[in-house]
């Protein structure tokens, strides 16, 4: 009997955080994400859908914000609405950060690099979506995701405000039907009544339609042949500049019929510039032959597989959780020079050249915005096998075999110094602080205070170059008072190190404590 009480409190336990996390999720909320075109435009006088102008009417550029379209990539804790402010070309030539639901010191780091920034400077609507910019040491998951948020956001296929209509069959009089491509956005195979391919079809817009002529842009369709090499023709759809200009171009139907035949490579390769243009139309038709330009070299990036990248610091994160797995449940545990050399590999790996160390502001900072399988699933594979393994075995997976922070202190702790020996009543008071310390963080969740969840830990420390000073002194502190009290830190100050005890099987009663009360009533409060 008292074995399944156990199993049914252990059980409990596990519910009552899965709960409590889900609920921070439900009640999170993501502020506001318009942002004020004024920072970017201090001349702009009104905005039009997204189309900044001045007093007189003229389109000073563009303005963008990279939520809601991309609040799924997130950093180490949350994702980051960035303002994106475009030339009236379609160029992006400023950035601000709007809101970020991140770590402020990982923010902090990346706001001060500013060559970070001047880095995506130039990039266009309709650019390629690999783009290699270098992250920001010691905030490398969080810049990272800002720079993927930028080029989605001015690279991704989105739907087009200004063109909303998709290519229509009746746009081709050859053709039998439409299907979108499987591999080639905003691409679609065009088939005859035998279900011949025939060719492909695609449009300038909605990748295209920031880049003005004279007065707006213009929708084009592109007809590639079946092996989509070359250009068959181009269809004028529709446009929003001067109609006097668009008229005179479609009086001229020669100018639309300057790349019929060509190759793609070969349209690539011309100096638009240089494209003889309609007479009293230049530059209407100049910006029409651009976008179509532009609009290829899209779709040759969209259909060249792009290299994919070694995920070395997802591999190197799932190798770390087998290596302590090992540890935790073989004899290796137990000799000295094995353990030894691991000790040393977690501490360069782990700690000093990923800093991915598990802390209340990475859990709860997923548990408001969501676990980031796409970008860090080796980090949430650790974090998993943290929480399960200590829960199904009682194996402490994380505090003992993974935490670089706690291996420091087992090392100054056999330093040749007299420990001080705290009186027990002292002792019991101290043990109770990390898991009130967990209580606070997780209430500061529910009821959505804007504390910065990472200076009430020490683990940040590791990450130097963005580090708080309230990290850096608790690490610190930390690690002094291991000398005299060995795992000071741990056993005293710690509130990941509470959450691993609380859903350890040998912590497990066969009674129910106050902690599990306070559990209750944190999950309370997050319904409430």
């Amino acid at each position: 009997m008292p074995e399944i009480r156990q199993l049914w409190l252990r059980l409990y336990r596990l519910a009552i955080i899965t709960l409590i996390a889900w609920l921070i999720y439900q009640r999170a909320e993501i502020p506001p994400s318009q942002g004020n075109f004024r920072t970017l435009f201090p001349s702009g006088d009104r905005i039009e859908g997204q189309r900044v102008l001045d007093s007189e009417g003229k389109t000073l550029g563009h303005f963008l914000t990279t939520s809601p379209s991309c609040d799924h990539l997130k950093g180490y804790s949350g994702p980051t609405n960035i303002a994106l402010a475009l030339s009236p070309s379609g160029q992006l030539i400023d950035t601000q950060i709007i809101h970020s639901a991140d770590t402020p010191d990982h923010l902090q780091s990346i706001i001060a690099d500013q060559a970070f920034w001047d880095a995506h400077l130039g990039l266009t609507l309709g650019a390629p979506r690999q783009v290699e910019i270098d992250a920001v040491s010691g905030s490398t998951l969080t810049s990272s995701a800002i720079t993927r948020s930028i080029i989605e956001r001015l690279g991704g296929l989105t739907s087009s405000r200004l063109f909303p209509t998709q290519i229509l069959l009746a746009e081709l009089p050859e053709a039998a039907s439409l299907t979108p491509h499987p591999h080639w956005p905003g691409v679609s195979s065009i088939y005859d009544h035998s279900r011949t391919l025939i060719g492909h079809a695609l449009r300038t817009a909605p990748s295209q339609e920031y880049f003005h002529g004279y007065q707006g842009p213009t929708d084009i369709l592109i007809i590639l042949n079946p092996s989509a090499t070359k250009v068959t023709r181009l269809r004028f759809r529709k446009s929003y500049d001067n109609p006097e200009y668009y008229e005179r171009i479609l009086d001229h139907a020669h100018f639309l019929e300057l790349y019929d035949g060509l190759l793609i490579s070969e349209i690539l390769a011309i100096d638009q510039s240089t494209v003889e243009g309609v007479s009293g139309a230049t530059h209407t038709s100049w910006a029409i032959a651009e976008s179509v330009a532009r609009r290829l070299a899209r779709f040759e990036s969209d259909r060249r597989p792009a290299p994919t990248p070694i995920p070395w610091r997802n591999l190197a994160l799932i190798a770390l959780t087998l290596g302590a797995t090992l540890f935790s449940f073989t004899k290796l545990r137990g000799k000295p020079i094995p353990r030894l050399l691991w000790q040393i590999s977690v501490i360069i790996i782990l700690g000093l050249l990923l800093g991915d160390l598990i802390s209340q502001a990475l859990l709860l900072g997923w548990a408001r915005h969501g676990l980031p399988f796409s970008d860090s699933w080796g980090l949430a594979a650790l974090v998993g096998a943290a929480l399960l393994i200590p829960w199904a075995s009682g194996r402490q997976l994380y505090c003992h075999q993974l935490c670089p922070h706690g291996f420091l202190q087992r090392w100054l702790g056999k330093l040749p110094i007299k420990p001080i020996k705290l009186p027990p009543s002292l002792h019991r008071l101290l043990t109770h602080l990390p898991f009130l310390l967990l209580t606070l963080l997780i209430a500061s969740a529910i009821t959505g205070a804007s504390w910065n969840l990472a200076a009430w830990e020490g683990f940040d420390a590791w990450l130097w170059r963005s580090a708080g000073l309230s990290t850096i002194v608790i690490a610190i502190l930390g690690l002094v008072a291991s000398i005299f009290s060995p795992l000071a830190y741990c056993k005293y100050g710690c509130p990941t190190g509470a959450l691993f005890k609380f859903l350890s099987k040998s912590s497990a009663t066969n009674r129910f404590t106050l902690r599990d009360l306070l559990a209750a009533l944190l999950c309370l409060l997050a319904l409430l």
